[in-house]
């Protein structure tokens, strides 16, 4: 059996998923198999980097698993460190216990049970280079940043509101309403150049189809595809913001004035403002914005239910 290193996120939000250290532990000794697992949940700042780094530089020269237990900003940390360290060697998965759990929904959990983690299997997937970064599953900004910067506010005060906290994010945020001018340089499935310039309130450039705790504004969007969907929302009476939003959150774009979808490869956003975005929920700001495709990049382990 090759190595394993579970990571449960103790700053995880609330969840469906309650799996502890003894649920892990008891499925492995059953099978005589504890020596090749390590399991810790992080108690301080950057642990989950520290152990993920620790593991992959012990054993460097063997075929090893890292799981997630957390959310997918959990998961894009842990994703970087594989990125940069070791990803002939490395594979990942993801037990999903975070608030969101958007990365998830590209795979089926519904028969999950812990005796699940003896069932393991691998397949390719893509990633998305953003600047100097990678990000597993949807880079996107505008007034869904805004959206998710107000939510991580009311987790911070009250953690139990878990998903609840993006409805009130929603709230506040269309109290303060923008949009910004952008330059968009993108690079189609055939590498023919494409370029918009106009004020937009958001845009999503999107590898896995979920997002913002449960948007799903490109339903056609395959994490192995080797394309990404770029799906944008220009300047809009704010009397058609509700509507819109049902369209984006159900990938309803179909003669809509307002919403478009291009598959790319890769692009540039420029901006003479910062652009606030986030990358599977990791907020930053830049006023130039490079991403593309990495195709079959990362070892992606899934759980045969």
């Amino acid at each position: 059996m090759r190595k394993m290193l579970f990571i449960l996120s103790s700053k995880a939000g609330k969840t469906e998923f309650d799996i502890n250290e003894k649920d892990i532990e008891k499925i492995y000794n059953k099978k005589d198999l504890k020596e090749n697992v390590q399991i810790i949940r992080t108690s301080y700042e950057n642990h989950a980097t520290d152990a993920a780094k620790d593991f992959i530089e012990k054993y460097k020269n063997f075929k090893k698993t890292i799981i997630v237990g957390g959310g997918d900003g959990s998961l894009n940390e842990i994703c970087n460190v594989v990125y940069e360290n070791d990803l002939a060697n490395t594979s990942l998965g993801l037990l999903p216990m975070g608030t969101g759990n958007d990365f998830s929904k590209n795979f089926s959990y519904k028969n999950f049970k812990v005796e699940s983690l003896l069932n393991l299997k691998e397949k390719k997937i893509d990633l998305i280079k953003v600047n100097d970064k990678v990000g597993i599953n949807v880079l996107s900004l505008g007034f869904d940043t805004v959206v998710l910067e107000k939510a991580y506010e009311y987790l911070d005060k009250k953690p139990s509101l878990g998903k609840k906290a993006y409805f009130f994010g929603v709230i506040k945020a269309l109290k303060s309403l923008s949009y910004q001018n952008l330059s968009l340089t993108l690079y189609d499935k055939n590498y023919k150049e494409i370029k918009l310039e106009d004020k937009f309130l958001l845009s999503a450039i999107c590898n896995g189809g979920y997002y913002g705790s449960g948007f799903n504004p490109a339903p056609s969007a395959k994490i192995d595809d080797g394309i990404l969907n770029l799906v944008y929302a220009k300047k809009l009476p704010n009397i058609l913001l509700p509507s819109l939003i049902i369209r984006y959150k159900h990938g309803l774009l179909e003669n809509s004035k307002y919403l478009d979808e291009i598959k790319v490869k890769k692009g540039q956003i420029k901006s003479d403002e910062k652009i606030l975005a986030n990358i599977d929920g990791e907020i930053f700001e830049n006023k130039i914005i490079n991403f593309e495709i990495i195709e079959n990049c990362l070892s992606w382990t899934y759980f045969d239910m």
